[in-house]
């Protein structure tokens, strides 16, 4: 029990500190930085709450500190009365004219709404220039909007979709990638979408409503998603071969384009895997183009058993995974335009998302807490430093966004009593700021309380906690 408490700590908690660290800072420094342009003095920088581990104090006399509580940080300015920017009344009324200017509390309504605003605004920043990095460097891997597979007696098949139909519009949004299609799709459980596509040379629109699908992941959690059982344009190319699997023995190497099957064509990997499915193990002749030449090869697949609950049961492998697409090097402003795309079309992705949640569309066993992001984080760590990096962008996103909830306490939060003070031109009182701000911090625990239970229950804690007592 031990060895596996510190295994899950070294496999999952660690890579959920590192990645929440790093975005905690960038958020912290967004808010510093703008305070000191704005000639702010800031008292306190620190990573984390509680008591501190590890603090110096800079040339300015900021006290830049890492406390023992990980899960934040939080700038304080002079003039504040905690980490939450609520002004100290007190403090604010006994000071000089020199303070007064290096008070948060004292500078124009357009500069604190700068710093507030400026945290969520480094998220953003962090998110497109980090990914625009990795289409420099990694370049950008883009799925074009071909249909290549409809799975038959589907809700695609049934509305008309059928291979080689380029999907041009969902709903009057422009789609460009496939990627877009399939979140278009996921996202509208039950929903009616109009699709416009070119086949042929020619337009024409279809009406279909995706199906809702639950499934489990190799944890046990289970996914509620839209599904018209149409897929990708992807060619049966082999982008790994598992040691020991049927597909070495039989010989596949990395980059065969498997053709066919006992003679069937195989026109795209979901066939592939359809076709070995249905041999349930029996002998299969397999036809591979490799480097021009054809060869032939043999395998039978063997049997995997999944855990249970949705989505288990038996498989058929061979041990093979398909290729990745090769990835589109960008220069410096084609990838910037691209990260800009790609992480507006999370952030509305996400929004979307929790739109459905609160108008009952969608119900809140996927709204994650802390537990779930270091599993996700653990779970991109071992796939590699990028999909560990690209967890960090969509993380950054989402923390920009939640920032800026009209919520007290939060930035949004201050945002709006800034909006109040445009409005009525003087500050909310102070008695009214600590009620909200009370009312806020409930609100915050509240769902802090809620997600970390639901990250309990999903992945089947509270299951394990009463199996030991049973």
């Amino acid at each position: 029990m031990m060895l596996e408490y510190i295994s899950w700590i070294w496999n999952y908690g660690l890579p959920f500190l590192v990645v929440l660290t790093v975005l905690v800072f960038v958020h912290e420094m967004g808010h510093y930085l703008v305070a000191r342009w704005n000639g702010v003095r800031v008292e306190v920088f620190s990573i984390g709450f509680g008591s501190e581990i590890r603090g110096w104090n800079d040339s300015t006399g900021t006290r830049w500190k890492i406390c023992w509580i990980p899960f934040g940080g939080y700038v304080k300015f002079f003039g504040d009365s905690d980490g939450a920017s609520r002004p100290d009344g007190d403090v604010l009324r006994e000071l000089s004219d020199a303070d007064r200017e290096a008070s948060f509390h004292h500078k124009r309504l357009g500069q604190r709404a700068a710093i507030v605003a400026a945290g969520p605004v480094a998220n953003f920043i962090y998110a497109i220039v980090v990914l625009a990095g990795m289409y420099m460097v990694f370049g950008q891997r883009v799925t074009p909007a071909e249909v290549g597979r409809v799975v038959d007696q589907s809700v695609g098949q049934a509305a008309g979709f059928q291979v080689g139909d380029t999907v041009l519009a969902v709903d009057g949004d422009g789609i460009h990638r496939f990627e877009q299609f399939e979140q278009a799709v996921f996202l509208n459980p039950g929903q009616p979408l109009s699709f416009r596509l070119r086949r042929a040379g020619r337009e024409l629109t279809l009406t279909a409503t995706p199906k809702l699908t639950e499934r489990a992941d190799r944890q046990g959690i289970i996914h509620k998603f839209g599904d018209l059982g149409v897929s990708a344009a992807n060619p049966a190319i082999v982008g790994k071969v598992f040691a020991d699997s049927p597909a070495a023995i039989a010989g596949f190497k990395v980059g065969d384009r498997i053709m066919a099957i006992n003679g069937i064509a195989v026109d795209n990997f979901e066939r592939l895997q359809d076709m070995v499915a249905a041999s349930k193990g029996a002998r299969l002749a397999v036809s591979v183009l490799r480097e021009g030449t054809e060869v032939r090869l043999h395998a039978a697949a063997r049997r995997d058993i999944r855990a249970g609950g949705a989505g288990g049961g038996e498989r058929w492998l061979i041990g093979i995974l398909r290729a990745k697409r090769p990835p589109v090097q960008l220069g410096p402003g084609s990838a910037l335009a691209a990260a800009f795309t790609t992480c507006y079309d999370m952030l509305a992705m996400t929004v979307d998302f929790v739109g459905q949640m609160i108008s009952g569309r969608r119900g809140t066993e996927d709204l994650g807490g802390p537990l779930r992001i270091a599993h996700a984080s653990g779970q991109a760590a071992q796939l590699g430093v990028e999909s560990l990096i690209l967890l960090s962008i969509l993380l950054s996103l989402n923390l920009g966004m939640v920032n800026l909830f009209p919520i007290p306490i939060l930035d949004g939060g201050h945002l709006l009593f800034y909006g109040f003070e445009a409005v009525m031109r003087r500050p909310l009182t102070e008695r009214t700021q600590e009620f909200a701000f009370r009312v806020g911090l409930a609100l915050v625990l509240t769902l802090t309380v809620f997600v970390t239970w639901n990250d309990l229950i999903q992945l089947r804690f509270v299951e394990f906690i009463a199996g030991l007592f049973s």
